[in-house]
């Protein structure tokens, strides 16, 4: 059988058509570690790009705000040099300019949020801690 010789530029065209170019943001990243953000995203960093950016995202329009957070989280800590978890603080921030690929929007119902891969850091400034309520 010779099918694999023409399954695999079938393969290839449609993996290249589901391919997203990169897309550059400003904005504020975030990693909580309240008992309730914990409870709802995880220990996840998660990002919110400048109102001015969100048609960038290729998401439908919606009524609340853009953010996402990362599919790779442990890269998106080392580049985005997020500190080690402390007990005096609920997490930090920064504002930071990166680049993602592979954004996938969340459109079911229910408790959950869009991701995208951090492909690299443009820059990143130095993070704030969050108070603790």
């Amino acid at each position: 059988m010779k099918l694999a010789p023409l399954l695999f530029p079938t393969l290839l065209l449609c993996a290249q058509a589901q391919a997203q170019p990169p897309i550059v943001l400003d904005g504020q990243y975030s990693a909580r570690t309240d008992e309730m953000s914990l409870e709802i995203i995880g220990k996840r960093v998660c990002f919110a790009p400048d109102k001015a950016q969100w048609g960038r995202l290729p998401r439908p329009a919606a009524t609340h705000d853009a953010w996402f957070c990362f599919s790779n989280d442990g890269e998106a800590r080392r580049l985005l040099r997020v500190p080690a978890r402390q007990a005096d603080n609920c997490g930090w921030q920064a504002r930071a300019r990166i680049v993602i690929d592979s954004y996938q929007p969340y459109v079911e119902q229910g408790d959950s949020n869009d991701m995208a891969r951090l492909a690299s850091v443009i820059k990143v400034a130095q993070p704030n801690a969050i108070a603790c309520e």
